[in-house]
């Protein structure tokens, strides 16, 4: 079949891998051994993204904000598509009903209430089913239908499926922005940290957020917490899945995946070095979804598919991970050969897919200094296609094999130098983070994903 290159030329630029005769490592490492690795896997790219859902055939919606427009990811052919074109700003958190209805928050600033939630029915009709609110953030959907929505002042509002009316039912900590229910009826709700406001004009972390239950009779307990920054929760079973944007000191790079006993409370970090996670939302399988709002990416967690920890080929390349069969660092008559070539460097070996298969994919983990690259942030005045701070130059890659196809995505890992707060003229254009911070990437992961033919599997 035929092999197809692939560059992630996010800018042109040059970087360096190596791989000396003396350190490429021939031995193979079966799928089955070395030590597992629950890496997230990018899917599609999600434009400044917030809000995920699951709807009942298994695709996943998102929002993109800036955009205007609602997105589907297909998990079958792994394509992305316009799922609502018409234009709508302040969209954000989004959920899906088992009868097909699909609930839009619709954050439109602060004055005056005019926030809104869009009810896109499964007939194609839409209605606004709740106005007059503020900052709307993560919506949910129960087993009966009925809708769930978190404001970020602490309300939050049950939306009747069968008389169209909506009450609040508790209120929470502000801010307040995941929420999730259970087929029991206990709603849960995350709130972000507790923050003391300062003379000087901003606003500082004093203590952590938390996780609540409202259980169906009424009682309200906290669940788990000491999470900084909690943004939104998914519910698989019994577990619950929480994104926290990131820590204390606001580095990029902090967020964390963590699973939350629904039972005992018991927490578990499953995933940390995520910039900005977001909304979640989980399949029938138990895989979560969410987005990172500053990459641009939707990704994927999968308990039930771990990678594994493999040997490296070269001293400047980092925890090495493959999935789907084992990987060799020299070329071999009995595996499909392939290179990822940055600069005059090449690292260069053979793929072994499993016989089961469809796929086989990895990462590897290279020092930020062995690139030539501009350190400064590429963004400093902040439109609708560049909303954030933190964006840097990535190294363009270039990827081929002897068949098959393979792809190469390249996202960066920000250090943690200094603290974000508190903010320099706050409140204004000139806004900018202390004067000792910096997310200068301190390291670049690089994803690459092979398959045997052009359909792509993931």
């Amino acid at each position: 079949m035929k092999c197809t290159a692939f560059t992630t030329l996010l800018l042109a630029a040059v970087g360096g891998l190596h791989a000396s005769s003396a350190e490429q490592d021939a031995m193979k490492i079966p799928a089955a051994g070395g030590i597992r690795a629950f890496d997230p896997i990018p899917i599609a790219e999600a434009h400044y993204s917030f809000g995920t859902t699951v709807t009942s055939d298994g695709s996943v919606l998102f929002t993109e904000f800036n955009h205007r427009e609602i997105k589907r990811w297909n998990p079958i052919h792994g394509t992305t598509d316009v799922w609502r074109a018409k234009q709508m700003p302040g969209m954000f958190g989004l959920s899906a009903n088992k009868t097909g209805d699909v609930f839009v928050g619709i954050d439109l600033g602060d004055i005056g209430n005019p926030g809104k939630v869009l009810r896109i029915g499964a007939d194609g009709t839409e209605a606004h089913i709740i106005e007059g609110i503020t900052r709307p953030r993560q919506l949910a959907c129960d087993v009966a239908g009925n809708l769930f929505v978190a404001l970020e002042g602490g309300k939050i509002l049950k939306w009747d499926h069968a008389t169209g009316t909506t009450s609040e039912i508790m209120s929470a900590q502000p801010p307040v922005n995941g929420i999730a229910v259970g087929p029991d009826g206990s709603v849960y709700v995350s709130e972000y940290a507790n923050f003391k406001h300062m003379d000087e004009g901003y606003s500082r972390p004093e203590s952590p957020g938390v996780v609540k239950v409202r259980r169906p009779d009424g009682t309200i307990n906290v669940l788990a917490g000491g999470f900084w920054r909690a943004r939104g929760i998914a519910l698989s079973g019994t577990q619950l899945y929480l994104c926290t944007e990131s820590n204390r000191e606001d580095h990029g790079n902090s967020g964390l995946l963590v699973r939350i006993d629904t039972l005992t409370g018991a927490q578990e970090t499953l995933l940390d070095k995520l910039d900005y996670p977001q909304f979640p939302a989980a399949d029938a399988e138990g895989r979560i979804y969410f987005t990172l709002g500053r990459d641009n990416k939707l990704m994927r967690y999968d308990s039930a598919s771990p990678f594994q920890v493999v040997s490296s080929p070269a001293p400047d390349v980092q925890r090495p991970i493959v999935r789907g069969g084992h990987i060799t660092w020299t070329q071999s008559n009995d595996g499909t050969s392939f290179s990822i070539q940055s600069q005059n460097r090449t690292l260069q070996g053979s793929l072994h897919p499993d016989e089961s298969a469809s796929s086989m994919d990895g990462y590897i983990d290279v020092p930020a200094n062995r690139f030539d690259l501009n350190t400064s942030p590429l963004h400093n005045n902040f439109d609708s296609e560049h909303p954030s701070p933190g964006i840097f130059e990535l190294p363009s890659v270039q990827a081929k094999c002897a068949s098959g196809t393979i792809t190469v995505q390249v996202l960066p890992l920000r250090r943690h130098q200094g603290q974000r707060w508190p903010m320099q003229n706050a409140g204004t254009s000139n806004e900018a983070p202390a004067p000792s911070f910096s997310e200068q990437p301190e390291a670049f992961r690089f994803y690459f994903h092979w398959s045997p033919s052009e359909k792509k599997q993931l």
